[in-house]
């Protein structure tokens, strides 16, 4: 007995005449999509999503504006301005691509939530943000970003901090809560390889080229209170640690810190920078029996205030 159909048998004309019936509606629903993703308004919804970024008080730019997959959106020539304190540069921060995808679960309960994949730099950074529903708390709830294997030289550290950097670095941020600032919770890591300073000018003070060797970096976010459980940069120019805490506020310039950093300068840099070395030279109270030197940050983020020893 034969166990399969030949193709003879598949051709029936009764068959033939099923298949025309299912391939009918299964046309006009895949021209409904293609109609769909060729005429829909996305560079409308550009330029809405612009406006409503400045009603927030971000400078948001988007050169084009087109669809990802079925309900994604792709936006290419992405540029955010940063505010900055009277008298400081604004920062603007250049996006080649970036990719969104909205959660239709959440849509259906009224939550905005998305996944995004970010592309800048010569790099690669994936993650999921959700925003807060509450009218009074507006902005981010939570945040997963995922930025391995960044180019640091390639960062732009020039506009956010006035700095030429260099080596490979992979971030790492998973934020459960962000609103209120006082109940916020979550986790922050940062590991380098092989970073350093190879210039800049910091508050009109230039920078020396720095080696700062490996440096590791990790922070927990409990009830809005952000604790440094470690921090350190070992085998350049100089070792250094630091821990404390910062208590967040709903204005991050605002934030509280309680800071101390703790490092010891190679003598060979130590020499080849005469002016650092004086400098330290007139603060003895900060020195330790080892040779390494002591300080202490507190105050709102946005105007620190430094002091020797802890």
């Amino acid at each position: 007995m034969a166990v399969g159909l030949t193709l003879a048998e598949l051709a029936t004309p009764a068959r033939l005449q099923k298949l025309r019936r299912g391939m009918v509606p299964a046309a006009a629903v895949l021209a409904f999509f293609l109609f769909l993703l060729l005429t829909f308004p996305y560079e409308m919804i550009g330029r809405r999503i612009e406006v409503e970024a400045q009603r927030a008080g971000v400078d948001l730019t988007i050169g084009s504006i087109g669809g990802r997959g079925l309900f994604g959106v792709r936006a290419r020539d992405v540029r955010v301005k940063t505010a900055a304190a009277p008298g400081e540069p604004i920062v603007e921060l250049h996006f080649d691509r970036v990719d969104v995808s909205p959660d239709l679960f959440a849509m259906l309960l009224r939550r905005t939530s998305f996944g995004f994949a970010l592309q800048a730099y010569g790099n690669t950074a994936r993650g999921h943000a959700s925003l807060s529903s509450d009218p009074k708390l507006p902005g981010l709830q939570s945040l997963r970003l995922e930025a391995p294997d960044l180019d640091v030289h390639a960062l732009p550290l020039k506009d956010l901090a006035g700095l030429d950097g260099s080596g490979r670095a992979s971030l790492k941020i998973d934020v459960s809560s962000l609103q209120p600032a006082d109940a916020s919770g979550g986790t922050l890591s940062l590991t380098g390889r092989q970073l350093g300073v190879t210039g800049g000018n910091v508050r009109g003070f230039p920078m020396p080229r720095t080696s700062l060797g490996d440096v590791d970096v990790s922070v927990t976010i409990d009830k809005g209170l952000a604790r440094v459980d470690k921090a350190q940069a070992r085998g350049g120019d100089l070792d250094a640690e630091a821990d404390g805490n910062v208590r967040l506020r709903p204005l991050w310039s605002l934030s509280q810190a309680d800071l101390h950093v703790r490092f010891r300068p190679g003598d060979r840099w130590l020499n080849e920078n005469g002016m650092i070395k004086g400098a330290l030279g007139l603060v003895q109270n900060a020195r330790q029996p080892d040779g390494a030197y002591v300080f202490s940050f507190s105050g709102p983020l946005s105007r620190l205030n430094s002091r020797p020893g802890r």
